[in-house]
């Protein structure tokens, strides 16, 4: 069991490079900033403390960056966590001592997902205490299912991206190649899947089904969904916000009162956790038998 070795000098070495308090400080001010700049309006404008909404309207637009910012910083973080190794020549060093290259590449995913995970929780943290003294009612347990989801998609990222760093011998072809699958999910994933269906020959409630089911593949979509179901009366209002406003109300006539386990929760997050363990497995295999 070496990988936790790997694991806690990854995790180390980011706290010696002082890029885990960049990171942290970067994420208090994603997640603490909104709720900052009500506190000074309300205290401007001498707002008696009374609710006039909750943390889930915090929640609910903060998803927004969170899908894009996250992703892209797990993937700075991640995408040369093996070839930065191979290029320096430290890799070989690595594995004369008892590690495995198993162990190399389960050691990095893990090191790194800490790296990310722990400032995303100060952030959270911060964002927390600034919402305290506001006129929002505090929804705790949304809150802390919401920070857990945003770290699951910084550590879905992460293995994304140490799998390519994985199968790759250079961290230039690793960066591409996490970059490209992020701006697949991000910019071209509904024109590929809208383009593909409308090619299809479907009827009305099998293409929204189609169409959807495609969209719980995009692992930011699922995120986004998960997040909806949080703040949502029902996981079926939030599987039909995933459209576009013009595209709801045919989606909501199309799709059954009762949602198909396709798209229940638990099946989403199975899916998130596919574009983790595919990548990582991928990667691993095409490590192990790399010459170095």
């Amino acid at each position: 069991m070496s990988w936790d070795v790997v694991a806690r000098k990854d995790f180390a070495d980011a706290v010696r490079s002082r890029g885990l308090w960049a990171l942290s400080a970067l994420f208090v001010i994603v997640f603490a900033l909104p709720p900052l700049l009500l506190f000074y309006l309300e205290l401007g404008q001498g707002r008696p403390a009374q609710t006039e909404g909750s943390t889930d309207v915090f929640i609910f637009f903060i998803k927004e960056a969170s899908a894009l910012l996250v992703p892209v910083i797990a993937i700075v973080v991640a995408y040369a966590a093996i070839t930065h190794e191979r290029e320096s020549g430290t890799m070989k060093i690595l594995l004369s001592l008892p590690h495995s290259r198993r162990d190399v590449v389960t050691g990095k995913v893990l090191g790194r997902s800490a790296v990310l995970a722990v400032p995303i929780a100060v952030g959270f943290v911060f964002a927390l205490l600034v919402m305290l003294p506001t006129s929002l009612a505090l929804n705790l347990a949304n809150l802390v299912l919401f920070a857990l989801l945003t770290m699951f998609l910084g550590v879905v990222f992460v293995g994304i991206a140490v799998g390519f760093s994985a199968a790759f011998s250079t961290s230039r072809r690793a960066m591409i190649g996490s970059l490209g699958l992020f701006m697949l999910f991000s910019f071209l994933w509904n024109y590929a899947v809208n383009t593909v269906v409308g090619e299809l020959d479907l009827g009305a409630a099998a293409a929204v089904r189609t169409r959807l089911l495609f969209k719980l593949l995009n692992p930011t979509q699922a995120y986004k969904t998960l997040v909806d179901t949080l703040v949502l009366d029902t996981t079926r209002e939030a599987r039909v916000t995933m459209f576009s406003l013009f595209q709801q109300q045919q989606v909501d006539q199309q799709l059954p009162s009762t949602l198909p386990v396709q798209f229940s929760d638990p099946l989403v997050v199975g899916y998130m956790l596919l574009w983790f363990a595919v990548p990582v497995g991928l990667g691993y295999l095409a490590f192990r038998d790399a010459e170095l």
